[in-house]
C-alpha cells in the first residue's frame, strides 16, 4: 500500500508551531495554582518508535482508569517518530539505514469488567515514509547546538530502511508502506489502597494482525506482563515505575534468526500537578535488545526520555502531549511527537 503525504512549507510550518507554542504558553500564565484532590497518576503513554522493533509486544505506559463495572475509557493517540540512522559501512559485515517518518495512530477502549479490574484494547495503524518533519528537526537541533549526525548525508524527507548482514538483505523498504498494526488485548488488575497511590499488573496478549513485511506488525504472537507502582513523593509531587517482561514467539516475523524469545523494559517518571488542569511530567523509558549478534545501535537495547505533560479538560478529558529524545543516540528515534486524547468516565 502506498502511502500519500501531504507537504507543508517551512514557513507554514513554523507559523503552526508558533501559534500551538503561544497559545500553550498563555494558557499556563493563566491557569491558578490552586488546592485539588490528587487524581491518578497517569504515566505519558511511551511506545517504541523505531520501524524495526516497535511491533514486538512492549506494554504501554499506563495505569488502570478508575471504572466501576460497566464503565469505559477510550483514548486516542498519535506518536510521530522521524528517525535517520545510518550505521556500519559497505566494507563492514553489516550496515543499516534509517531514513523514515513513522506514525502510529492507537484507538484505546478500556472496560471495568468489576471492581479493580479492567480489560483494555488497542487498535493501531501504522504509517511509514519520508514524512515533512526533516527540515523542522534539522533547525530544532541546530538552535540548539546539538549534531546533525548523518542527517547531513542524506536529503529532507527522503525515506529508505534496509539491513544488510554479510551478503543478505534482511530488511529492503524503499516505498511509503502503511496498515493495520498488532492488534492486542490486556487484563488490569488494581491494587491500590490508598488515592494517593497506586499498585497494579497487567498481562498483554498481541495478536499478528500487523503485516511483518510492510513493517505495520510483527508477525508473531507476543506475551507480556507487568507491573507498576506510583506514590506521591511531597506536596503535588508523584513519581511511578513499572517493570515489564516479554516473550516473543520464536518462529517467524522480523529477522526470526537473530531475534530474542525474551526482552525487558523499565520505565521512570516523575509529575508535578501545577494546578487542576494542568500536570508537568518527565519519563525515562528503556528496554534490552530484541535482537542479538548485531552490533547496530539501533537494533539493540534502547534509551528514551519524554518531557511534557497533561492537560485536564472539562468534561473529563485529558490531553497528553510529549516530547521524547533518544538520550543514549542511535538506539531510539531522533525525535518523537506524541498526541494523546482520551476521556473517562466515574473516575474520582
Amino acid at each position: 500500500m502506498r502511502l500519500v503525504t501531504l507537504n507543508h512549507p517551512a514557513g507554514t510550518l513554523a507559523a503552526m508551531q508558533r501559534s500551538i507554542f503561544i497559545a500553550l504558553v498563555w494558557g499556563l500564565l493563566n491557569v491558578p495554582t490552586v488546592a485539588f484532590a490528587q487524581a491518578h497518576y497517569q504515566p505519558l503513554p511511551f511506545a517504541d518508535m523505531n520501524p524495526l522493533t516497535m511491533h514486538y509486544g512492549s506494554p504501554r505506559s499506563t495505569s488502570p482508569a478508575a471504572l466501576n463495572r460497566g464503565q469505559w475509557q477510550w483514548q486516542w493517540g498519535l506518536d510521530v517518530g522521524n528517525t535517520v540512522h545510518l550505521q556500519g559501512s559497505p566494507e563492514s559485515a553489516e550496515q543499516l539505514l534509517i531514513d523514515a517518518e513513522t506514525q502510529r495512530h492507537v484507538a484505546m477502549f478500556e472496560y471495568g469488567l468489576r471492581d479493580h479490574w479492567n480489560l483494555l484494547l488497542e487498535v493501531p495503524y501504522v504509517r511509514h515514509s519520508g514524512g515533512t518533519l526533516d527540515g523542522f528537526i534539522d533547525d530544532f537541533h541546530g538552535a540548539l547546538g546539538f549534531p546533525s549526525g548523518p542527517r547531513a548525508s542524506r536529503n529532507a524527507d527522503d525515506f529508505a530502511l534496509t539491513y544488510r548482514r554479510g551478503q543478505a538483505r534482511l530488511i529492503d523498504v524503499d516505498q511509503p508502506q502503511s496498515g493495520l498494526g498488532d492488534i492486542s488485548l490486556s487484563l488490569i488488575r488494581d491494587f491500590s489502597s490508598h488515592r494517593h497511590d497506586q499498585l497494579s499488573a497487567g498481562l498483554r496478549l498481541e495478536f499478528a494482525t500487523g503485516d511483518a513485511d510492510d513493517l505495520s506488525g510483527s508477525g508473531t504472537f507476543d506475551v507480556a506482563l507487568w507491573a507498576s507502582a506510583s506514590k506521591r513523593l511531597f506536596g503535588d509531587v508523584s513519581h511511578f515505575a513499572s517493570l515489564a517482561a516479554v516473550a516473543i514467539e520464536n518462529s517467524g516475523g522480523l529477522m526470526a534468526n537473530m531475534r530474542n524469545s525474551v526482552y525487558g523494559t523499565v520505565r521512570y517518571g516523575l509529575a508535578w500537578r501545577y494546578s487542576q488542569r494542568l500536570e508537568f511530567k518527565a519519563q525515562l523509558d528503556a528496554r534490552s535488545a530484541i535482537y542479538s549478534h548485531s552490533r547496530m545501535r539501533a537494533l539493540g537495547h534502547s534509551t528514551a526520555a519524554s518531557i511534557g505533560g497533561t492537560l485536564h479538560l472539562p468534561s473529563g478529558y485529558a490531553l497528553d502531549i510529549a516530547v521524547i529524545e533518544d538520550i543514549d543516540v542511535g538506539t531510539a528515534p531522533d525525535v518523537v511527537f506524541q498526541l494523546a486524547l482520551r476521556r473517562r468516565w466515574g473516575a474520582h
